[in-house]
């Protein structure tokens, strides 16, 4: 890379580096706003799984899915997943 010769030049280049260092700081900011929206929307992703889990356990999974207005199939892929993740077991953790 060749240095610049004239100082108008270099206060150009300066300038074009610390609006370059400004705009990256706020391309990480930003990216770990959005890491902690994910995090809290997996948490929320996460209960309301486990909600439809309990729903299906206590009322079984047709009736669960006439409420919730879900096919059973669909629902019967949340609930597995939600076993999965380790959700059923907070029942026993309260």
């Amino acid at each position: 890379m060749r240095h610049p010769v004239d100082s108008e030049s270099r206060r150009r280049l300066l300038a074009a580096q610390r609006a370059e260092t400004e705009a990256l700081r706020s391309v990480e900011a930003a990216s770990r706003s959005r890491q902690r929206a994910q995090e809290k929307l997996d948490a929320a992703e996460a209960e309301f799984r486990h909600s439809q889990a309990q729903l299906v356990q206590i009322s079984g999974l047709a009736r669960a899915a006439l409420l919730l207005d879900e096919d059973e199939s669909t629902l019967r892929r949340w609930v597995r997943s939600a076993s999965r993740d380790g959700m059923s077991s907070r029942d026993s953790e309260a």
